[in-house]
């Protein structure tokens, strides 16, 4: 039996997001022959405590979570910092890259990084930003590090100089948990997450404002934070603010937003793996992607690509897709067959290879 310990970084942090979904997959996954311990107390994870049905502590005295999430980080970190004092377990696992347990810790452990955006874009943080700082530190200390994509793990040895040998690539899995809302909108293309910098929104946008103009009935939906002030000035500018729809979407209406889109449209120009691309296959949904970083790696041939740097290759991709029936349908197929091999099953057993090959 092998005893896995993770700690609380990211469940302190996140209501939601696909590091704590990847971890809250991984833990309550496990199979027979591992057993596993989380050292937090308090926590308003939606995975932890919806999904998974673990109780967890939390506070109704205040109200911001920007302000709740630094008392839970603060409470958690003391119990995590106690229980790896402790030394009952075989390996660790934090769940990010803080490295307050190196000076406690006996036993071996693993990190699982899922990007490597801080160091290829360092100008988009903020100079006291400490995360890449922090990765650094804790790569070069790890027993073994998980890498999510095969490009992933190609970044981690070039920028962190790590060699190939100690780093496993383990896809993410999927598996969709909540029913699906209704139908909600008509006749948009679907734009899912952050926007800004390396996500390469507003060159997307700009590549597709004559799709906009050529029919006022077409729709860009995006889900993530309210549009900003440069963003609603450049819907202005060219008459499309009626054509563009910011939504804040449950797991349910997300679903739904996947599964009426005329295509998911992903132009970032860097991700580690793209949980979205996945959501998009599970829901039949057609894929359009930048010719970039992990994207044609998990894809393959489930989704049409192009130059996130062209306007006029964005353009026409998109453009292909939206009016050839036979493409679209030709890639929701695709899509259900490359589902398949990202179960959450697969990504577990995965991982706990990784952790046997530590003890042995």
């Amino acid at each position: 039996m092998l005893k896995i310990l993770y700690d609380h970084q990211m469940f302190s942090m996140q209501k939601f997001g696909g590091v704590t979904r990847y971890f809250a997959d991984l833990i309550y996954n496990l199979p027979d022959g591992f057993e596993k311990e989380v050292a937090m107390q308090y926590s308003e994870n939606h995975y932890m405590r919806q999904t998974y049905n673990q109780s967890y502590k939390s506070t109704d005295c205040i109200q911001n979570f920007r302000i709740k999430r630094r008392l839970y980080y603060f409470m958690n970190n003391q119990i995590s910092t106690k229980v790896i004092k402790k030394n009952q377990f075989d390996i660790f696992h934090p769940t990010y890259y803080n490295p307050y347990f190196l000076k406690h810790i006996q036993k071996p452990f693993v990190i699982t990084i899922h990007d490597m955006i801080h160091e290829r874009f360092s100008d988009s943080f903020p100079i006291y930003d400490n995360i890449a700082k922090n990765k650094k530190i804790l790569a070069k200390k790890a027993t073994h590090i998980i890498a999510v994509s095969q490009n992933t793990k190609n970044d981690i040895v070039e920028f962190l100089g790590i060699p190939p040998d100690k780093i496993t690539v383990v896809h993410h899995g999927y598996k969709q948990q909540v029913e699906i809302a209704e139908q909600i909108y008509e006749n948009y293309i679907l734009y899912v997450g952050e926007r800004k910098n390396y996500k390469n929104f507003i060159l997307f946008l700009e590549a597709i404002i004559p799709l906009l103009h050529a029919d006022k009935r077409l729709k860009v939906v995006c889900t993530g934070n309210s549009f900003s002030k440069e963003e609603i000035n450049l819907f202005q500018e060219h008459s499309i603010s009626t054509q563009l729809i910011q939504v804040q979407a449950s797991d349910a209406i997300l679903y739904s937003l996947y599964q009426h889109a005329l295509v998911f449209v992903f132009p970032s120009l860097y991700e580690g793996f793209g949980i979205p691309i996945l959501e998009a296959f599970a829901n039949n949904c057609p894929v359009c992607l930048s010719n970039a970083s992990c994207f044609p790696e998990i894809a393959q041939d489930a989704a049409l690509y192009f130059d996130p740097k062209n306007k006029t290759s964005i353009h026409d991709t998109v453009q292909l897709i939206l009016s050839d029936d036979n493409i679209r349908k030709s890639l929701i197929s695709k899509g259900k067959l490359k589902i398949n091999d990202y179960t959450v099953d697969k990504m577990v057993n995965n991982t706990c290879n990784v952790y046997k090959s530590i003890k042995k």
